[in-house]
């Protein structure tokens, strides 16, 4: 094998250095097994696509504080959003984020 051989093409395999460090925070925040069970969750969701913390707590078996800890990650990363209502705050996946995310590795 030469040179030649082992080079990629450019335009293929050109990703812009913030792109990749967006992407390497997303992984980070799945990479966590009970956020990937709150990500899980939010994703079987149903219609309304939200929970509250209080629920997603509940629902896992992990006390609020815990679940408050994960979701901030989990927002820092920009994989959950939040609406706040009163004082409960629903937590909603961000589906375009993850499949742009996801895409970005199977490129067509």
């Amino acid at each position: 094998m030469n040179n030649n051989d082992s080079v990629q093409s450019p335009s293929v395999y050109r990703v812009a250095q913030g792109d990749i460090e967006r992407r390497a925070k997303i992984f980070a925040a799945l990479a966590d097994p009970t956020r990937l069970r709150i990500v899980e969750m939010l994703a079987l969701c149903g219609e309304c696509g939200e929970k509250s913390g209080s629920e997603i707590a509940n629902q896992l078996g992990i006390s609020l504080a815990l679940f408050c800890h994960h979701s901030k990650t989990l927002l820092e990363a920009g994989v959950i959003q939040t609406r706040k209502e009163g004082q409960t705050k629903y937590n909603s996946l961000n589906r375009e984020l993850l499949q742009d995310c996801f895409a970005s590795l199977m490129p067509k």
